[in-house]
């Protein structure tokens, strides 16, 4: 390679160049994905994070392919020209995807699914020809600035120039590569040490199955291969095979790293991101800069200061300290959990022997209730009252005597309704006009807090009430939510939280309203000639806690991958021999893509209506693993191996 004066070859400014905005353009659309796949292709928050991490176990199986491909067939140049493009166009179509709205939401959808499927080929395939620079840091920073803080297509974020701006960069990073191309010493390719590991797997194994018992019996299994493979082939695949035994439990540590990107971004969408100060508020997506920042920090920190210590307390060999790291990230997922409890607040709950009504009031007016079982009570207009009933009582219907007052507009007389007060339940009614005629009590569905951490809104409303309900949020105008109301008078909603600003049509009807985590609410409505009035009650809520509560576990999760990913590489590239380097690089990202599919089962099979109890599960089976882990390696003898 030609050299400049500062002594570095001229082809390494291309290849800067272009790995840059290569890794750029990837971990820029990574960064913003599912929060795209939330607001703008309405998927809910399970079918979000599993899309995501099918995304990612496209990118880290595809490496192993990539590899084969460049040792064996194409060459290196070749390999990165061609999945290049490939990457490039699965860019653009996420890109388009976002932006095109005329077609229908399914057509969005699966348009972006392919655009993502080539991502990841393109991304992954190449992963085993370059290395990573700053691209990640930057991309972690400065597309969620350009997702959010610009607005674009009339709405209130531009996933368009978010997206098309690492498509672009992946463009450029073609051109660089390929401006270069005279500069590059291209190695033709000859064999991959992949294909000739596994062969000798299937091989060895081929020929003890099928092996006489007559015949002599091999010290090892793999020296089975020795008719096929040299000695020196089978005891370098034999060394990096005993470290491989140990990436057995490594899968479930990238099962609670990789949420970064996708749980702990939406829990993130839950909380204040203020900076009164600087007036900017960090957004969800932008908590995970601090991962590749401190990591940059502790690498060196750790080696001076923080291992020597560890070493005088015991923790002086690498498995010791992938063991400590583990149990470090299950430590985070705790901290993850008390994050989310905090943001759920407390859930409100009845005795189990005792029962509530819950009745609403939708007229204009106070109305007088007279009960068989508690005796007397008034419902304000627009209101709700709670009765409590002992354990005399429930299970049992209870017969209302329910009266207007004089002042009602609508004239209607007494009437006898009956109510069924459960068991350690609330029974929830609706009081309402039956054609302007006569009163009606309606039975209520129960509201539960939302998985998702949104709001939970139920709209009551009267019979003949057909307007369409506008809400707006405060702090950006352009973000509009609109339901068209049937005459269902039980209809609810999922509504991102915020303060907003209601409207019938263009009529304001109540303004700055405020929607907070994990909340349940009811709005009710009650129209009478021209006039419409409406209150806003909520019967549960969250705390709006500042997203700088995630530090915490984000600092943990960063220690944790010190001590754990770069650790266990350290060793498994010192405890086998160099030329096995490609095949542990492989093996290891192929753990990253079953890590993966580990919160894809887990998601899918969607057991924990609770968030928080779902960070804790993750949290128990990261310290079972690495108990399993720690009892395997106690086994496993240190080797002094030249990897020159």
């Amino acid at each position: 390679m030609q050299k400049e004066g500062n002594g570095y070859p001229k082809a390494v400014w291309y290849i800067f160049g272009n790995e840059l905005c290569e890794r750029f353009s990837y971990h820029g659309l990574k960064t913003i994905l599912v929060l795209f796949f939330t607001t703008i292709q309405k998927y809910d928050h399970d079918t979000s994070t599993i899309i995501f991490h099918m995304f990612l176990i496209c990118s880290f199986l595809s490496p192993l392919f990539g590899a084969i491909i460049a040792d064996s067939y194409w060459g290196k140049y070749k390999t990165i020209f061609i999945l290049s493009i490939v990457h490039a166009m699965g860019n653009i179509i996420v890109a388009i995807a976002s932006l095109v709205t005329s077609v229908s939401l399914h057509f969005q959808r699966s348009f972006t699914i392919i655009g993502l499927l080539l991502t990841s080929i393109g991304a992954g395939g190449i992963k085993p020809c370059v290395s990573a620079f700053g691209g990640s840091l930057l991309s972690s920073s400065i597309t969620p600035e350009l997702r959010k803080s610009v607005q674009c297509f009339g709405k209130d974020s531009c996933f368009p120039l978010a997206f098309g701006v690492p498509a672009i960069l992946m463009v450029i990073s073609m051109v660089f590569f390929v401006i270069g191309k005279n500069l590059y010493k291209i190695i033709k390719p000859t064999s991959s040490i992949i294909t000739t590991s596994i062969g000798c797997i299937f091989h060895a194994l081929k020929k003890k199955i099928t092996t006489s018992p007559n015949e002599e019996k091999k010290k090892n299994w793999l020296d089975y291969a020795d008719d096929k493979y040299n000695t020196r082939e089978i005891f370098e695949l034999r060394s990096a095979l005993d470290v491989m035994y140990l990436f057995i439990p490594v899968p479930m540590f990238y099962a609670l790293f990789d949420q970064q990107g996708s749980r702990w971004i939406l829990q993130g969408t839950l909380m204040n991101g203020k900076i009164d100060f600087l007036n900017w508020s960090i957004k969800p997506d932008q908590m995970h800069l601090i991962n590749p920042l401190f990591v940059l920090i502790f690498i060196p920190l750790f080696n001076a200061v923080v291992y020597p210590l560890l070493y005088k307390i015991g923790i002086n060999t690498p498995l010791k300290k992938v063991t400590l790291g583990g149990l470090i990230a299950a430590s985070s997922f705790v901290c993850a959990a008390v994050v989310q409890y905090t943001i759920i607040g407390q859930t409100f709950t009845i005795s189990s022997n005792e029962g509530q009504l819950r009745m609403y009031n939708n007229f204009d007016c106070n109305v007088s209730v007279s009960s068989s079982l508690v005796g007397n009570f008034t419902i304000e207009q627009l209101d709700v009252v709670h009765i409590n009933y002992s354990s005399t009582v429930y299970n049992e219907t209870d017969v209302l005597s329910i009266e207007l007052h004089p002042t009602c507009e609508l004239k209607m007389s007494t009437s006898i309704q009956h109510v069924f007060i459960d068991k350690g339940k609330v029974s929830s009614y609706f009081l309402t006009s039956k054609n302007d005629k006569e009163i009606e009590l309606k039975y209520l569905k129960e509201l539960r807090k939302l998985k998702s951490g949104n709001s939970n809104l139920r709209i009551l409303q009267d019979n003949f009430f057909s307007q369409n309900i506008i809400l707006r949020n405060t702090n950006n105008k352009l973000s509009e939510i609109s339901f068209s109301l049937s005459t269902n008078p039980d209809q609810n909603y999922e509504l991102p939280i915020g303060t907003y600003d209601i409207y019938l049509d263009n009529e304001s009807i109540l303004q700055n309203v405020d929607f907070l985590p994990v909340s349940i609410n009811d709005l009710l409505f009650h129209h009478n000639f021209n006039q419409t009035n409406a209150k806003l009650i909520t019967l549960e809520k969250g705390k709006y806690i500042h997203i700088l509560w995630q530090v915490p576990q984000t600092i943990l999760i960063t220690i944790a991958e010190v001590m754990f990913v770069v650790t266990l590489l350290e060793f498994s590239f010192t405890q086998a021999p160099l030329s096995m380097k490609s095949f542990l690089s492989a093996v290891n990202l192929c753990t990253t893509a079953v890590g993966n599919i580990l919160i894809v089962i887990i998601s899918k099979i969607g057991q924990f209506e609770n968030q928080g109890h779902e960070f804790l599960f993750y949290a128990v089976l990261m310290v079972l693993d690495m108990i399993i882990f720690m009892l395997m390696s106690t086994k496993y003898k240190y080797k002094c191996i030249n990897t020159q």
